[in-house]
Parts: C-alpha cells; sequence; structure tokens
C-alpha cells in the first residue's frame, strides 16, 4: 500500500509542483482544494496517474466537513503539506471586523484547527510542512492582519514541533517571499521573486532533508534580519 500525504490549497501553482515533485516517491494524495476542477486539470498538464489523488473540494472555514472527511480515513498519513493562505485587504478588513475574522481564520486559526485534528491519524517519522510568509517575522501596516496571523502560526509550528519531537516528525516551517502566482504579481527585483516550479522544489527537498526553518529566498533571511535589528520606536516610523 502506498504512503499517503495530504495537501491543503491544492488548486494553488505550488500544489501543481509538489504532486510533481512527490509523485516520484510513490505517494498517495489525499487534497483539499477549493476548485476540485481546477487540481484535475494540473494534474492531467503533468500527465500523472488521476487515480492516486482523492480530491476534496472543501471551504477552509467549513471545520464541520473538513472534520468529517478527515474522520472518515481509514489509514495513517505519513504527511501534511499546507499551502493554503490569503493576504486579504488591510484597508477594508481595518473597517470590517467580519474580514479580520475571515483573514485570521483562513492564516491561523483553521489552520491550527485542522492539523491538530490531523495529528491522530500521522503516523511515527513524518512530516508536516506549513507555507507561511517573510511578513510573519515581524508587523507591517500595509499587512497588520496577515502579518500578526502568519506570525501566529510560525510560533505555532514552533511548540507543535516541541510537541512531537519524541515521534521523530518533522515540523517543516516554510518561509517564501515574493513568489510569480496567478493572483501575486508584484514588480520587484527578480532576485527577490521565486518562481512555483522552484519552491516546490525547495519545499521537497527540505523535507527529504528533514529542515525545521527553510528559507525559500536566502535574501528575504538577510532583509529580515536587517529589519530585526532597527528599534521599534525608529521602525514605527516606516511605510512599507
Amino acid at each position: 500500500m502506498r504512503s499517503k500525504i495530504i495537501i491543503y490549497g491544492g488548486s494553488s501553482l505550488i500544489s501543481k509542483y509538489l504532486f510533481f515533485e512527490f509523485y516520484k516517491d510513490d505517494y498517495e494524495f489525499i487534497v483539499f482544494c477549493r476548485d476540485k476542477k481546477k487540481v484535475i486539470q494540473n494534474i492531467e498538464s503533468l500527465s500523472l496517474d488521476l487515480t492516486r489523488f482523492n480530491i476534496h473540494s472543501v471551504n477552509l472555514e467549513d471545520l464541520e466537513k473538513n472534520q468529517k472527511i478527515i474522520d472518515s480515513f481509514d489509514h495513517k498519513i505519513h504527511g501534511i503539506i499546507w499551502v493554503a493562505g490569503y493576504t486579504g485587504n488591510p484597508e477594508e478588513e481595518i473597517k470590517n471586523p467580519e474580514l479580520i475574522k475571515h483573514n485570521y481564520n483562513i492564516n491561523l486559526i483553521n489552520p491550527i484547527l485542522i492539523i491538530n485534528y490531523l495529528l491522530p491519524k500521522l503516523s511515527d517519522n513524518s512530516f508536516i510542512s506549513v507555507l507561511t510568509s517573510v511578513a510573519g517575522i515581524r508587523g507591517r501596516s500595509k499587512r497588520i492582519f496577515y502579518c500578526s496571523a502568519k506570525a501566529g502560526l510560525i510560533n505555532y509550528l514552533s511548540g507543535l514541533r516541541q510537541l512531537l519531537h519524541n515521534r521523530k516528525i518533522l515540523v517543516n516551517t516554510v518561509i517564501p517571499g515574493y513568489m510569480s502566482t496567478e493572483k501575486f504579481n508584484i514588480k520587484a527585483s527578480k532576485f527577490l521573486v521565486t518562481k512555483p516550479s522552484k519552491v516546490a522544489k525547495i519545499i521537497y527537498k527540505s523535507i527529504k532533508n528533514k529542515k525545521e526553518i527553510v528559507f525559500i529566498n536566502f535574501l528575504w533571511r538577510i532583509i529580515f534580519f536587517i529589519l530585526n535589528l532597527i528599534p521599534e520606536k525608529n521602525f514605527k516610523k516606516l511605510n512599507f
């Protein structure tokens, strides 16, 4: 029987290339996504065997449905990969508590609740890999809620790493910078932007090498190391 891994955020471009990377290791995939049709298109475009994919179309905020699907698993899971996320719009969120709640649900609360719900299904010596963000390293006004949610997620993973240490479960925190995706096309130096295919390769290799903290682009590690040296009284005056 093939080992099984779960991917949350399965209709993203990063997930498409993660399918490609992990497929060669003979895994079966349990995919949670918003757009099942798109997932199927991505799988077929890579000429992968669709029968190795169990695809569930589900709203990330529908905890009851997510839990029912998880309860249906009658086997252990070898890995969880979480790439789902949502940047939000801080100008709208600051005026609307429901939008703030939505941001925290997608980026912090529901990932924690679902991953925690999955823990009994994980086999020993398995892995959890979660895509976070450089935004979680220090808060910024232009992404105030997103930054704080990602900071909470990074710290949750740190605590989870301690919790699961005796079970030898790898907790792999992935910290990307800018990525060239369908929904995120920012004008920036090409040295600061990473293609989804390369992100997937780095995630795959980092899991294989049992790395716990992974910066997708090393330049961002340098940038935020410098930013963290700026005293708060000076940092608050910056606008970026």
